[in-house]
């Protein structure tokens, strides 16, 4: 009988610890040399394809009359309209040492600050992990990850995008050539 406690001690520990190094902290502080600052136009060739929302929306549908899917709200068809970066051929970005601005095909505007804060319905958690700008996203079930990535000395921006729900998954990679 101790055996076994020490035993689910040790399991709970050892879980702890992965679930400790799964959710490091990003570093608010900006990385020399790492600025965004520019219009960016989409390298459609090198990109994903927008994801189909009509085809996510059908889909899920099919799930939750199965009985698959028991949350409907936490659906990848809503929440890609809250990642404006999979569908944009154009971003415009402003960055300081605070936060950052990004335009989205002139149009969508999104404000993103280092460190922690809540937008609309999401927690929103900004800043840098192994050199890349990484933005992870929360609302209830649903969880985002956009990781910015500087490439060919700051010409190529490389975003992965991952959407978590109790849907349909979602993952995209856009690339993006620093406009002149």
């Amino acid at each position: 009988m101790p055996y076994r406690r020490s035993f689910r001690l040790l399991a709970c520990c050892v879980a702890g610890l992965f679930a400790l190094v799964a959710c490091t902290a990003l570093d608010p502080d900006v990385p020399r040399g790492f600025d965004l600052t520019g219009a960016w136009v989409l390298d459609q060739d090198s990109s994903d394809a927008p994801p189909d929302v009509d085809a996510i929306r059908r889909r899920e549908d099919r799930d939750v009359i199965r009985g698959r899917q028991s949350d409907a709200s936490a659906s990848a068809a809503f929440a890609v309209q809250d990642f404006p970066v999979l569908t944009a051929r154009r971003l415009e970005i402003e960055q300081d040492d605070e936060s950052m601005g990004i335009r989205y095909d002139g149009v969508v505007y999104r404000d993103i600050t280092w460190g922690e804060r809540k937008r609309d319905l999401w927690t929103v958690r900004a800043g840098w992990a192994e050199g890349d700008l990484v933005i992870r996203s929360v609302r209830g079930r649903t969880k985002g990850r956009e990781s910015f990535a500087l490439e060919r000395n700051g010409a190529l921006l490389r975003v992965t995008v991952s959407i978590e729900t109790d849907g349909e998954d979602v993952r995209s990679v856009r690339v993006y050539r620093r406009n002149p």
